[in-house]
């Protein structure tokens, strides 16, 4: 199940032009389709050997979490230029995901030690507190789907990690999936507004 649920943010460009058409009433342009539609593919290429049918569960969790995700994209990009709703929008989805993943954690533990708290706290500093002020300083001017976009930058470091540090090299299929990734991220970027 957790090889599923990190997929989780993939799906969240679906839900960000599904959200912004249906309840922004925003016309959706033929580059940001091809957009994700071309990151879903290379998505689906990247973890095609983690995909498993029967983990009904995880993929459900996951399309929630996508859900969630995207909604934290469009509504920190509705703040306009107001910086205390961006930052007061997601320090509420974090203390929310605190509020339900604390006590979730701690019924699955059968002990912790203060080596353990301090490796959470440190990756809630870097992993997620300094990277989200700085989505929430750049969503002034980014719109929440090329956010979104450029944030399925990150499972693609995961493989390189691992072979840094582990020695194990990803299949053909990630490698692939990341190639068509970068590309058309980066095509979404150079591009611009143009349709």
């Amino acid at each position: 199940m957790p090889a599923i649920v990190d997929q989780a943010p993939a799906a969240a460009p679906v839900f960000i032009l599904i959200i912004s058409a249906l309840m922004f009433k925003q016309r959706l342009k033929k580059k940001e389709i091809m957009a994700v539609a071309g990151t879903m593919f290379g998505i689906i290429l990247f973890f095609f050997d983690q995909l498993a049918p029967g983990n009904v569960l995880g993929n459900v969790l996951a399309i929630l979490a996508g859900i969630f995700l995207a909604f934290m994209f469009v509504f920190v990009g509705q703040a306009g230029g107001d910086d205390s709703v961006r930052m007061s929008g997601i320090l509420f989805a974090h203390l929310l995901t605190a509020l339900i993943g604390i006590p979730t954690g701690l019924a699955g533990t059968t002990s912790f030690s203060g080596m353990e708290i301090f490796y959470i706290v440190i990756l809630g500093i870097f992993q997620l507190g300094i990277p989200y002020v700085l989505y929430a300083v750049a969503s002034r001017d980014c719109p929440p789907l090329a956010c979104s976009l450029i944030g399925m930058i990150e499972p693609l470091l995961n493989p390189v990690w691992v072979f840094i540090f582990a020695g194990e090299l990803p299949g053909i299929f990630a490698l692939v999936g990341a190639i068509i990734i970068i590309a058309v991220v980066t095509w979404w970027c150079v591009t611009g507004d143009q349709e």
